[in-house]
């Protein structure tokens, strides 16, 4: 049955599908990302299914026809219909993302290796990677607006990534265990150590915690390139980022600088880095094929 469809796999209606596939998955990120954090009223975060969607400023159910991805918050011009209250752009930018991320993974998952591997498994290796990325959005997007990384969304993504990791081929069955092992001992003893020499937090266990989920998939290389990758990425991104804070803040009281109090989630440069490793690893192990690595 699959087979049929692969001549289709390289055609606009197939990006045109998982665009719109990934727009819904995104859809129900936003959901996710503004549900499952602890708040003051609901201390365990509230359920993604119940209530349906609704206006956050006049709880007014939204119709269906207003729940479009993407396409909604603009003819909505980023408003409720009922009492115009403004949407953060955020819903936007977090479907559009998926949307991009999801294509992307049907390219270098689906298309790319179409001379070496079959089509089957390379739907599967897109399923896949389209829950990854999904899921590293959810995570990402959760720490920059709570600086939390959550148990109870990392906890069972590390099971069903495992168990997804035993699907492909070139992994291992410890792949996976030594990822996770390496992926949350390696954040905790450089926090640890960074602790007792500063006496401030440095890496927080949500981040081992990422770095578990990405090892359960992606093995402890993985693990290494997100988290020198997110370094990097957060070094370029996030220097200008805490330099704009400092000049908005006044200096710290005890006269130390008060950039150096200033806290940036750290999660959100390592699902980039991760995302980047998830479409390069195939192309890595390709390369040491062909050279006898």
């Amino acid at each position: 049955m699959l087979a049929e469809l692969e001549p289709l796999a390289n055609t606009p209606a197939a990006y045109g599908f998982v665009a719109l596939l990934g727009l819904l998955w995104g859809s129900f990120g936003n959901v996710c990302i503004y549900r499952l954090p602890p708040t003051d009223k609901h201390p365990k975060g509230r359920s993604v299914v119940a209530p349906g969607s609704h206006c956050f400023a006049c709880n007014t159910p939204i119709r269906w026809y207003d729940n479009v991805p993407l396409l909604s918050y603009l003819w909505l011009r980023g408003q409720c219909r009922s009492c115009k209250a403004p949407f953060s752009s955020r819903y936007l930018i977090v479907e559009a993302v998926t949307g991009l991320l999801f294509g992307l993974s049907w390219w270098f998952m689906v298309v790319a290796p179409a001379l070496w591997l079959p089509f089957d498994q390379r739907v599967i290796h897109f399923a896949i990677a389209a829950a990854f990325v999904f899921t590293m959005v959810v995570i990402a997007f959760i720490d920059l607006d709570h600086k939390l990384i959550l148990n109870k969304v990392t906890i069972p993504s590390m099971i069903v990534f495992y168990g997804a990791s035993l699907l492909l081929g070139e992994h291992r069955w410890y792949d996976g265990l030594v990822g996770m092992l390496v992926g949350y001992g390696v954040p905790w003893l450089i926090g640890e150590i960074y602790y007792r020499v500063t006496k401030r937090e440095g890496l927080g266990l949500g981040d081992g915690m990422l770095l578990a989920v990405v090892g359960a998939l992606l093995g402890w290389r993985g693990v290494v390139v997100s988290l020198f990758g997110g370094s990097l990425i957060g070094s370029v991104l996030g220097i200008p980022l805490l330099v704009s804070q400092r000049l908005k803040s006044k200096p710290g009281t005890d006269g130390e600088p008060s950039l150096l109090k200033l806290e940036l989630p750290f999660g959100p440069f390592l699902a980039m880095a991760a995302v980047f490793y998830l479409f390069a690893e195939p192309w890595i192990q390709l390369n040491f094929r062909l050279t006898g690595g």
